[in-house]
């Protein structure tokens, strides 16, 4: 399986992942820094197997199977682990500068408070992820 790439197109999907009209009868399209946001998000929802057509195993899966780590005991151990799964989901993309990755993760002892932030290779523009254990928004800033 192959990831979004930093110029690829693709179908616009809604906050449940459904397909967006585009008002005239079409399903609407994403592109550029869109189009990739939109993958990174339905990947860090995503559990890694959970797709019946992927062909990778490990890092190089989809999903980030945080579902897993939501369901169990909050601890510096959990925080790191998590914190690495993101970082190696999140390099595997060549358009991310891996060194830039920064990810903070806070348990308020009901909901996980995951903010991800990175910049692009070939730009200074820094991207935010934030996840909750009830959901994903990506933040541009």
């Amino acid at each position: 399986m192959q990831i979004t790439g930093a110029n690829d197109v693709d179908i616009m999907l809604d906050e449940d992942g459904q397909p967006v009209s585009d008002g005239n009868g079409d399903t609407a399209l994403v592109s550029d820094d869109e189009c990739w946001l939109q993958d990174i998000k339905n990947e860090a929802m995503t559990e890694e197997g959970e797709l019946f057509y992927e062909d990778e195993e490990g890092d190089a899966s989809y999903g980030w199977s945080l579902l897993g780590f939501m369901q169990g005991e909050y601890d510096d151990f959990t925080q790191m682990e998590i914190q690495q799964r993101i970082r190696s989901k999140m390099s595997k993309r060549d358009y991310i500068d891996a060194g830039s990755i920064q990810t903070t993760v806070n348990f308020d002892g009901h909901i996980y408070h995951i903010r991800i932030a990175f910049r692009r290779t070939d730009s200074n523009s820094e991207y935010n992820i934030d996840i909750e254990s009830n959901g994903v928004e990506v933040i541009v800033e």
